[in-house]
């Protein structure tokens, strides 16, 4: 008889600066696969293809002086409550999305093929975009909000910018009621770290066997 694992596949969600990339390093280091879906989609920034498609979508003035796009300048065409800014949206995501799922897709298929022991998969919207199917688990990060605050203004976000990119969202309430896990990141690194580990040693599935 010999021992065959089964991986399991984990869709993290939170709000920016709650935690996602610690748990997904620990859940790396333990073994994971860290699908980060937003690494992805920057990269294809860099693709001179999508460049092309997105200076003939939304002209020259989204280019930085060093050719690249700037990624600031695209959030303000289309994080907006206009008609127009939803036009722009969907504009945006008909050319970055569709090479994203593909790449995303061939990792989770070449990790699951390879037996990793977990997936992490790091996909802004999970739920609204429905990646959700492709999850054992769905984990919440959960933050204080005066906690959250400063951690934001140490990244340079505003309460303002956040909620502009959350209002097109599932409420956070429902989010939560759908996840398998809700974790409350009220501690330090090493409680969250723990926490984590002890998630990870509850929601192994035992291995199955067949005959070699």
């Amino acid at each position: 008889m010999t021992e065959r694992n089964t991986t399991l596949v984990i869709g993290i969600i939170g709000p920016p600066c709650s935690g996602k990339s610690t748990v997904a390093r620990v859940v790396e280091s333990r073994g994971g696969v860290w699908i980060d879906a937003d690494a992805i989609a920057k990269e294809q920034l860099s693709d001179a293809e999508v460049i092309a498609d997105l200076v003939e979508s939304f002209g020259i003035a989204i280019l930085a002086s060093d050719g690249s796009v700037s990624r600031a300048q695209i959030a303000d065409l289309v994080f907006g409550d206009d008609d127009e800014s939803h036009r722009r949206l969907k504009k945006l995501e008909s050319i970055i999305h569709p090479r994203t799922h593909r790449i995303i897709q061939s990792r989770l298929d070449t990790a699951t093929a390879r037996g990793a022991l977990y997936i992490i998969l790091d996909v802004p919207l999970l739920l609204e975009s429905g990646w959700e199917s492709q999850c054992d688990q769905i984990w919440c990060m959960q933050i204080e909000p005066a906690r959250h605050r400063q951690l934001l203004a140490a990244r340079g976000w505003s309460e303002t910018e956040l909620a502009r990119r959350e209002q097109r969202q599932l409420p956070w309430a429902e989010k939560r009621r759908r996840s398998t896990w809700v974790i409350q990141n009220d501690g330090s690194v090493d409680d969250l770290r723990e926490k984590v580990v002890r998630m990870l040693n509850q929601s192994r599935p035992a291995p199955t066997t067949h005959r070699s």
